[in-house]
């Protein structure tokens, strides 16, 4: 009995220190998850490198490069049962038509848009066309992005007009094909001029933009200054980020040579 009377008066100083005590502090909230990642390489890869990366890399979509007059690698590999199969795989698509570039381009041997804005236009209609022509060939359907890529340009003038009014045109051309239009260039060049006529009338508005912006951190808010972008502006799951240019990585003991994305802009599926 006294083993027990002094077992309880134990329990009970016990539940009265434990009373004194502060209430433990709640554990932290969890960090919020990232946007989902993509990549995108010259060549379509294979559907066996598709399949191991799939189960090894950290990469859910993969953009890739339907056709246009400035693609830079054949594709022997895209076909219609290639996206089947990889979609089958769990993958997401961003299919990127490289047609003509800016007026005043400095890249090398490469086809150009009219400096004329009424041209361009006109011009921005028939790349779209193409590019759902291409993409209904490839089996994509009803919503699915195809992104223009329009490589970086020095800014102002007669070829800022040209570029905003082809990408006008480009826009129109698609969206009456049932595809959302996107917009891939660099944040310092095309995506700050097509940002000049954001929400402006006579402007059709552009689905998605893919922004160029190489600082290694896959944000998809928060471009400052030199180059800033209103994160009011394609705030609703309309972006995409490339965040890292070429370089290569190894899943699955299978090595590409990728550029890196922070993907939260449609896809397909």
């Amino acid at each position: 009995m006294r083993k027990r009377s002094l077992l309880l008066l134990v329990v009970g100083i016990s539940v009265a220190l434990a009373a004194c005590l502060p209430p433990a502090p709640p554990p932290p909230p969890p960090p919020p998850p990232g946007p989902p990642l993509g990549f995108d390489a010259c060549a379509a890869p294979s559907v066996s490198t598709m399949a191991t990366w799939r189960s090894a890399s950290p990469y859910t979509s993969v953009g890739i490069y339907i056709g246009g007059a400035n693609r830079g690698c054949a594709q022997p590999n895209l076909t219609r049962s290639w996206v089947t199969t990889v979609t089958g795989q769990g993958w997401k698509l961003l299919p990127i038509w490289v047609g003509p570039q800016a007026s005043c381009t400095t890249l090398g041997s490469t086809t150009k848009i009219s400096s004329d804005p009424n041209v361009a236009t006109a011009a921005g209609v028939a790349e779209a066309t193409a590019a759902a022509n291409a993409a209904d060939a490839l089996g994509f359907r009803w919503l699915a992005p195809v992104y223009y890529d329009m490589e970086a340009y020095p800014r102002g003038g007669a070829c800022t007009a040209a570029v905003i009014s082809f990408v006008n045109g480009w826009v129109y051309g698609l969206n009456v094909r049932g595809y959302r239009a996107g917009f891939y260039s660099s944040l310092c060049s095309g995506i700050l001029d097509v940002a000049t006529v954001y929400g402006k009338p006579n402007f059709q508005k552009l689905n998605a933009v893919w922004i160029a912006a190489w600082n290694n951190t896959p944000n998809i808010f928060g471009f400052g200054s030199p180059c800033a972008l209103s994160d009011a502006m394609w705030w609703n799951h309309e972006r995409v980020h490339q965040y890292t240019g070429g370089h290569n990585e190894t899943y699955g003991g299978v090595t590409i040579n990728i550029d890196s994305n922070a993907v939260d802009g449609p896809t397909f599926p």
